[in-house]
């Protein structure tokens, strides 16, 4: 019986990847995505450094907020302030959208300089670490606190997870097989267990609350609380016991997504977990999962992929006014770079790649396209060394750049 079920599910993966296809993001040269932040138009991928698109994904630029290259691993927005996490140097807040950081590490050291997760409650920013615990500040005055009162050292210090409901603050850590619970306003941590079906407990290493009920993701399945964090009762699916990484929500529809070796699954919930169905399969180890923009992302240990829900949408044209061709990234490359651009009217476009002598190398578009933004990737394909230049043509409109290719 068991195994008619996995055939059955492996049936409909299968037809689902018919449907439409993961795509990678090749503009990031990151093979770590460990966090990411969505809003309005703007993308922020934490990976060996910070990646920023203005423009839902079309463009992208790397910046490095500790004036070095370290891992990003924590990211949030709260009001006008985005908060970035690294590896080793701290925590960075932006209040202009990104464009500069600084420092914000009053009251912080040793591990506690290694980011884990943020979380937030009315005025108060909650930061797990790996390896110093938790801590608190108060937004606005730049100084963290100890969180830690009663949190074992040892076996809760490094921090899996943090999510925050109506009365509590809830936190993973480690693979002990515990979890923590703060009651706001409480002076100490309450430990939990979570038991599975067959008397084990698991340690969760995920979670999600939405409308208050808490899911929790493990290497025993997933898990529900209807009761902020006070106890869970799993709600998995038994057919495919994996370990659950990462949950995403889109209204009152949940999405989990499972590893098993180097391949990832993506199911979801439209009923806040009674009963599930597959998504997708795919065959590369998954850290998070994201929904944004009428598409599902996915930060791996091999780059930031994205795959849309509704295959038969067309990519929305962002108040385009005007002709743009945007100058290639990255830049020197090698052997491969993306080169994108806009159009604010239906025209027939075309994209070609010149040497130095004027001579034509390739033709990446020639063909009619509706108004709206693209990008395409170059390969140099044994091309030497050396610029070259690329020539967008779009009705009357006519634009060059170079670009460097170093071998």
């Amino acid at each position: 019986m068991k195994a008619a079920i996995i055939t059955s599910i492996f049936i409909l993966i299968f037809q689902s990847n018919l449907v439409s296809q993961w795509i990678k993001v090749e503009s990031i040269y990151s093979y770590n995505i460990y966090s990411a932040l969505f809003y309005d138009n703007n993308i922020l991928i934490g990976g060996d450094s910070l990646y920023i698109s203005r423009d839902k994904g079309v463009t992208w630029n790397k910046i490095n907020p500790a004036a070095q290259v370290i891992e990003t691993t924590a990211l949030l927005k709260v009001n006008a302030n985005i908060f970035l996490g690294t590896y080793g140097n701290g925590v960075f807040v932006s209040s202009d959208n990104g464009e500069s950081w600084q420092s914000y590490n009053n009251g912080l050291n040793g591990y506690a300089l290694f980011a884990k997760k943020f979380a937030y409650s009315g005025d108060t920013l909650f930061y797990g670490t790996d390896g110093g615990g938790i801590y608190f500040s108060i937004l606005g005055t730049g100084m963290w606190h100890s969180y830690n009162e009663n949190l074992p050292s040892n076996i809760a210090w490094t921090i899996n997870d943090l999510v925050v409901t109506n009365s509590n603050l809830i936190a993973s850590a480690g693979y002990s097989g515990f979890y923590y619970i703060r009651p706001k306003g409480s002076a100490q941590w309450i430990e939990k267990r979570i038991q599975t079906p067959n008397g084990a407990f698991t340690t969760p290493r995920t979670f999600l609350s939405i409308n208050n009920i808490v899911f929790s993701g493990s290497s025993a399945g997933i898990y529900r609380s209807l009761n902020e964090g006070l106890s869970f009762d799993s709600v998995g699916i038994s057919a495919l016991p994996l370990s659950v990484v990462s949950f995403a929500s889109d209204g009152n529809r949940v999405y989990a997504g499972f590893t098993r070796s180097n391949d990832f699954f993506v199911w979801y919930s439209d009923d806040l977990g009674n009963t599930w169905n597959v998504f997708d399969h795919e065959f590369q180890f998954l850290n998070n999962i994201y929904v944004y923009d009428n598409k599902i992302w996915a930060g791996t240990n091999n780059g930031l992929w994205y795959k849309k829900l509704n295959p038969n949408s067309v990519e929305p044209i962002l108040n385009i006014k005007e002709f743009k061709l945007h100058q290639n990234f990255p830049n020197p490359f090698n052997p491969k770079t993306i080169i994108s651009w806009q159009s604010p009217t239906d025209a027939w476009q075309s994209l070609k790649i010149y040497d130095v002598l004027g001579n034509e190398v390739k033709t990446l578009v020639n063909e009619f396209k509706p108004a709206g933004k693209y990008e395409v990737e170059f390969v140099s394909n044994g091309l030497a060394s050396g610029i070259y230049f690329y020539t967008l043509r779009v009705g009357n409109f006519t634009e060059t750049k170079k670009m460097i290719l170093l071998e």
